[in-house]
């Protein structure tokens, strides 16, 4: 069956789980040699350095206009070299004699900034030309100090190149070249103002020799050709990667969204079918990339969240723990993630199609690279449906649509999958005094809601706090890294006073104190739960949580029959998507607790308390003026955080919750009587 029969076929879960035959893609075809471009001794010498033997199409359609000193316009895809086709010309034209910047190059993210600095010094450094690199969230007096220093070619981000720029320490009376790379994401997400700014800032001529720029992108929307026509002289165009697609190593999967469950809820399912190991997942929107990345953390996944809004060193945190193989997602929009090469990804995943359908050639374009398969998956509903048709007719996607399975089978697969980490993490750890524990708990029939508790514990060391340097607090079983084994043996209040012991430097001599020295204050002893003084341990520190733990005085009595019905209710009541609740609590007759993800939690506080609780008419609703209608007071819903929220380690007294139940604050609302 081919893959245009198929693409309009729902295929089963064995289908897709086959191995599809190995289709090796077309060599990158290189077009004769570089001996036979007008390149300068110097940069020839870089290129033989980096071990280049042969231009590729963009690079030899590139160097000829830009050398001979034309404008252009260039639509090239990813990994074609581009970098080189536009560092080529650039340096052979530069005089390396003036120590002044002639090039500059704008780029809309820091890592393709880095990335592109990094390829053009290497060619340019047996030329003698210096390239340095600007950009936001790095210490601006070590970039002016390598501008003061002199240096050739400035590659940067938009915003810090107007910084510098305007503090005089960045000038642009000396450039000659000007390179827009990425053009498509600067001038159509939030650039756009920075850009044309600096384009209407550099000089049009130097010494009579027109300004040469150059926009180069792997997409060309309107926005890019209405740029071209205002700041490019009769540019060349040149377009080599239009409608192109790898199909020959990417299989394009389609999921569409299942109503009964939710959006985030789907995408789990979805990863639980495909195992991926390492994968992008593209949002559309920032805060849907924190959101995805809280919710899959949840149930096991090393994911971490790429946008534009986070620092700078968290960024790169980010990206060094994907190249060393420590996540298996990256959760990115399409700008944070522009420029940055990740070999060996086997996945890329879509929360949603992205709103300009050539976004998602840029997208899948980033698996099935050097002969390797991959998959792009992407989850479908609503407006997106309407993006199908063009990527099929246009870009010619034979896309599988795959429906997934049943909710069990789906639950089994998670199961397993959890259950391998688990006993990853485990393996090397003592376990032994705990198996018959373990045994002895199989029979009794909470024995799921443990499981349930221990698993969410154990799902959340990725965000405690921060242990304690060495020596400074004994360590502790909840904040030691998983898979280290521990030792629960012997009387623990002297274990770790010992451990303590053995820590601490040699105690020096107490100097002696002046008599006539007011008392020093002792400080305060941390209280117990039983109001007698102690010692603090790490143990006792609260553990960092992402979510809150919500008391509401709503309850079976109320027809909310369990945890499920509560989300629905208090969701429908606050306008909160249901993916913010954890799935953690517990509904009693007349009041419940459940956990929200922090950054909602004032919100569904806000709309939900002193509300009118299920079947009461509120006292506006009363006939006017019937003096027989008897005004009976109307109970609300109290909502608010409860007491004791995640991580706490502190003992309640006993009671405390069932005192609550009985009508202490959960029988009437505390809203005003009426």
């Amino acid at each position: 069956m081919t893959s245009e029969a198929r693409s309009d076929e729902s295929l089963s879960p064995a289908d897709l789980a086959a191995e599809p035959p190995i289709v090796m893609p077309e060599p990158v075809r290189f077009v004769g040699t570089f001996d036979e471009l007008d390149i300068v001794d110097g940069v020839r010498k870089g290129l033989k350095d980096l071990g280049y033997t042969g231009p590729t199409p963009v690079q030899r359609e590139v160097f000829l206009p830009l050398r001979a000193g034309f404008d252009c316009l260039v639509q090239a895809k990813t990994g074609s070299g581009k970098t080189t086709a536009f560092a080529l010309p650039v340096l052979c034209g530069i005089d390396a004699a003036k120590r002044h910047p002639q090039a500059i190059v704008l780029c809309p993210t820091r890592e393709l900034a880095l990335q592109v600095s990094a390829e053009t010094a290497r060619l340019g450094h047996p030329a003698g030309i210096r390239v340095a690199t600007i950009y936001g969230g790095a210490s601006m007096r070590a970039q002016i100090d390598a501008l003061q220093s002199g240096v050739h070619v400035v590659v940067g981000t938009p915003g810090r190149v107007k910084d510098l720029h305007r503090q005089g320490y960045l000038r642009f009376e000396g450039i000659k070249f000007c390179i827009l790379d990425e053009a498509d994401e600067m001038l159509s997400r939030g650039f756009w103002d920075e850009v044309t700014s600096i384009l209407e800032q550099l000089p049009d001529a130097l010494k009579g020799v027109p300004r040469q720029t150059a926009l180069f992108s792997a997409t060309l929307p309107d926005q890019i050709e209405r740029a071209a026509q205002k700041y490019l002289r009769s540019p060349k165009r040149i377009n080599l990667s239009t409608d192109s697609l790898n199909v020959a190593t990417i299989r394009h999967v389609l999921h569409l969204e299942d109503e009964k469950w939710s959006k985030p809820r789907n995408f789990l399912y979805i990863l639980e079918l495909h195992k991926p190991t390492s994968a992008i997942v593209f949002c559309n929107r920032k805060d849907e990339t924190e959101m995805i990345c809280s919710y899959v953390r949840r149930f096991g996944y090393r994911a971490e969240a790429l946008n534009g809004d986070m620092p700078q060193s968290a960024r790169e945190r980010t990206l060094a723990r994907v190249k060393a193989g420590e996540l298996d997602l990256m959760i990115a929009t399409d700008v944070a993630a522009r420029g940055i090469d990740i070999s060996d990804l086997n996945h890329v995943f879509n929360y949603d199609l992205p709103e300009h359908d050539e976004v998602y050639v840029h997208r899948v374009g980033r698996t099935g690279r050097i002969g390797k398969r991959g998959t792009a998956a992407s989850l479908v509903r609503g407006k997106y449906l309407s993006h199908l048709s063009t990527l099929r007719k246009q870009y010619k996607v034979p896309f599988e649509e795959v429906t997934l399975p049943d909710e069990k089978e789906l639950l089994w697969m998670q199961a397993e999958r959890l259950a391998v980490q688990i006993l990853e993490d485990a393996s090397g750890v003592e376990m032994e005094q705990y198996r018959p524990v373990a045994e002895a708990l199989l029979g009794r029939g909470d024995v799921k809601e443990i499981v349930a508790f221990l698993l969410r514990t154990h799902y959340a060391q990725g965000v405690r706090a921060t242990p304690p340097a060495d020596g400074d607090r004994p360590s502790s079983s909840a904040s030691a890294p998983r898979g280290r084994e521990r030792s629960f043996d012997g009387p623990p209040r002297e274990r770790e006073r010992e451990r303590e012991r053995e820590r601490a430097p040699e105690r020096r001599p107490r100097p002696e104190r002046d008599p006539a020295a007011p008392p020093r204050e002792a400080a305060p002893r941390p209280v117990d739960a039983d109001g007698a003084a102690g010692e603090t341990t790490f143990d006792e520190v609260p553990l960092l949580s992402p979510a809150t733990n919500l008391y509401v005085t709503l309850g079976r009595a109320d027809g909310i029959a369990d945890l499920m019905a509560l989300t629905k209710a208090l969701s429908s009541m606050s306008g909160v998507d249901n993916s913010h609740f954890t799935g953690a609590g517990e509904v009693r007759d007349h009041s419940a607790h459940l956990e929200v993800d922090n950054e909602v939690a004032d919100k569904i506080i806000a709309a939900v308390h002193g509300k009118a609780r299920p079947g009461q008419m509120p006292v506006e609703a009363a006939p006017a003026g019937d003096a027989a209608v008897e005004v009976k007071e109307v109970r609300t819903i109290v909502c608010e955080r409860a007491k004791s929220q995640p991580g706490d380690r502190r003992r309640r007294p006993a009671g405390g919750d069932r005192d609550r139940d009985r009508g202490g604050r959960g029988g009437r609302g505390r809203g005003p009587r009426r």
